[in-house]
């Protein structure tokens, strides 16, 4: 069996090449880069020590390539508790259930990310700490300074989260609680229909009262009216007669004449038949109709 032998040049280049492709890869082992609103921690496994941070947008380099480099976004989180089994129930003064959609934005701050890295290592922050505080805060009377106090109080999060916004959304009120508002204004809705068809029932009382009222007084003077012209028409009857008869009627005498003249008158207007009176005297005798 013979030995291939490799040109001295070419074992030289081959050794240049995996050298340089190994300095390549040592090299790109230590940059690393932070984008913006982040910054980096470098954490070294074996001495457990702790550097930075490091602000991006930039690109850096690690003292010794078994670094581990942290990234942690400082941009403004968001946080969303919102719809049935994520919102926050609270019970009011008056043992009411109520639900509560809300919303935290929040910030971490880069200047304290190693001490925040430190109690919370795989980023866990958010669900372990921030999530527990929001919904203790929120069932406290003065949401925003109760939450922002838990949040500078908290050993875990002190000086290294900033609350940015805190937001209400919307507040779910319990069906029951929904159907006795709704009860309540349909009573009320029910008692000024009631009270206005009773007005309407005494404005109506009082028209027909009104009406009758005039009618009667209608009549009345209508009455007054046919009276007045029965008297006068009876009082020019018997200007005639004495007039004709050459008489003079005493007061007996016209109140005789006058009763059955308005007797026979009546009964002339229920009978359709016209009624004579027969005046005699010794100057000549009268026939008097009493239909007119």
């Amino acid at each position: 069996m013979s030995l291939v032998r490799f040109p001295r040049r070419l074992a030289a280049f081959v050794i240049l090449l995996i050298i340089a492709l190994t300095s390549l890869g040592l090299i790109a082992a230590n940059i690393y880069t932070v984008g913006v609103s982040q910054v980096g921690i470098l954490v070294n496994p074996y001495t457990g020590d702790f550097s930075g941070p490091v602000a991006g947008p930039t690109l850096a380099w690690k003292s010794v390539p078994w670094v581990n480099v942290v990234i942690v976004s400082t941009a403004v989180q968001t946080i969303q508790m919102v719809g049935s089994g994520n919102n926050i129930n609270v019970l009011t003064r008056d043992n009411l259930n109520v639900s509560l959609d809300v919303t935290i934005r929040y910030q971490v701050l880069s200047t304290n990310v190693i001490t925040l890295y430190k109690h919370y290592p795989a980023l866990s922050w958010e669900d372990n700490a921030l999530v527990p505080l929001i919904r203790s805060s929120v069932r406290e009377v003065g949401v925003e300074n109760k939450l922002t106090t838990s949040l500078e109080t908290e050993p875990s999060l002190a000086n290294d989260i900033q609350l940015v916004e805190l937001n209400l959304r919307d507040i779910v009120l319990p069906n029951s609680f929904l159907a006795a508002i709704q009860a309540k204004l349909n009573a009320q809705q029910q008692l000024l229909q009631a009270q206005f068809q009773a007005q309407q029932l005494i404005v109506t009382a009082l028209g027909q009262r009104n009406a009758t009222i005039i009618a009667a007084q209608a009549q009345a003077n209508a009455t007054l009216i046919q009276a007045s012209a029965n008297a006068q028409s009876i009082s020019n009857i018997i200007s005639q007669v004495e007039a004709q008869t050459g008489t003079t009627w005493n007061s007996t005498q016209v109140a005789a004449f006058t009763n059955m003249y308005t007797e026979l008158q009546l009964l002339s207007r229920l009978t359709g038949q016209n009624l004579y009176i027969f005046v005699g005297s010794p100057n000549g005798s009268l026939i008097i109709p009493t239909k007119p």
